[in-house]
């Protein structure tokens, strides 16, 4: 199996990392790691890192996630879904959709969050959902996490469908455990599926059946390359001799970057803080951090440099 990504559409009631294992059983694949975990009640987008390419799971991994779901209104669990024991139970006040909508744009933008108690989280080294299956209440200290868009789809009350886009990062059982506080009745997350992972969508993902029909060779066909799996990243081109030198380790002044970025009119990403490096052939040669101050007399910091081939 050649190295890349696999997207797939993970299925309900599999965990991620069950369907990293499974992929290594079936496909014979040795090396392999999901690029953004799904709770297992979870289904869509999952990034599979194949061989080489776990070395650029650190880049979807920072990704934008976009999801659509269904949360149900008067009902608290533990987890923050259905999967949950239920604790409380409240009456349905008289809410319209316009009213749940504006109290789910409240949290569009940056805004800090927990983790859930039943998390994959770890604090000192363990994941909280160990402590709270132990009845120990342990608290993560809060993130800065980032809402970008919110939006109320269909609301048949107790029943709310939804749309988010958001940062890396964000819990949405957390976020709909706190839209149901903020209207007063208490909300639990009932379904989840994920559009979006970085920059694969939905509409490249693969279901079991459908790896199962293609066999390993067909399945070696949708397997996304490292160099077209980061092409969401701002390019600049290279010549082949400074490929050469930084590939031996030779460093790049940020005045000498600088003047390329200029010359080339590369613009940064807002979403992005990265900058690829590549050769006018296309052969990936590198990933930056993308300078802030294109001066001085330092030098660009290398996030990954790539062997040639």
């Amino acid at each position: 199996m050649k190295d890349g990504i696999l997207v797939l559409d993970k299925p309900e009631g599999k965990s991620s990392t069950e369907m990293v294992e499974w992929v290594k059983r079936r496909f014979r694949v040795r090396k392999a790691g999901h690029a953004g975990t799904l709770d297992p009640f979870a289904t869509g987008v999952l990034p599979i890192c194949l061989g080489r390419g776990t070395k650029i799971a650190q880049f979807i991994l920072a990704g934008d996630k976009e999801y659509e779901g269904r949360f149900e209104l008067g009902v608290e669990t533990d987890t923050y879904d259905f999967t949950g024991e239920e604790v409380a139970r409240y009456p349905l006040p008289d809410l319209s959709r316009a009213e749940v909508q504006r109290v789910c744009e409240e949290f569009v933008g940056v805004i800090e969050q927990r983790p859930p108690a039943f998390s994959a989280a770890k604090l000192h080294g363990r994941p909280l959902y160990k402590y709270a299956r132990e009845g120990l209440k342990v608290e993560k200290p809060p993130k800065k996490v980032e809402v970008l868009a919110f939006e109320i789809l269909d609301f048949q009350p107790p029943f709310v469908d939804f749309r988010i886009y958001c940062s890396k990062g964000t819990y949405i059982r957390s976020l709909i455990h706190e839209v149901g506080q903020k209207l007063g009745c208490g909300a639990v997350l009932l379904s989840l599926r994920r559009l979006r992972k970085g920059p694969f969508t939905l509409g490249q993902a693969l279901s079991v059946e459908e790896c199962e029909t293609l066999g390993p060779k067909g399945l070696e066909q949708k397997i996304i390359p490292i160099p077209q799996a980061l092409s969401f990243i701002p390019a600049l081109t290279i010549t082949p001799e400074l490929a050469r030198q930084i590939r031996h380790g030779r460093p790049l002044s940020l005045g000498v970057l600088g003047n390329m970025i200029k010359f080339q009119r590369v613009m940064r990403n807002p979403r992005v803080p990265w900058l690829r490096l590549i050769t006018a052939e296309g052969s990936l040669v590198a990933v930056l951090e993308y300078p802030e101050v294109f001066e001085g007399m330092g030098n660009a910091k290398m996030v990954r440099v790539f062997p040639e081939g």
